[in-house]
């Protein structure tokens, strides 16, 4: 079972009130058979997973984001 999180992140200057980064970001995780015997276990599995995938991904593009482009 597989789940895509898609989220829409954004960071607001707080003194100018702009929008200096805006980012939808798509997590993907599949939970396997072997996971989870029970449909609903699986995808409870795949979409904390999805979430988990969601947020590293965000993590990587705060590191390597530039507020001064």
């Amino acid at each position: 079972m597989t789940v895509t999180a898609n989220v829409r992140y954004s960071l607001i200057d707080t003194m100018t009130r702009k929008e200096v980064f805006s980012k939808v970001i798509a997590g993907t995780f599949t939970a396997k058979f072997s996971d989870a015997f029970v449909g609903t276990e699986r995808l409870k599995l795949a979409n904390e997973g999805a979430a988990r995938t969601n947020i590293q991904l965000l993590v990587g593009e705060l590191l390597q984001f530039n507020p001064s482009r």
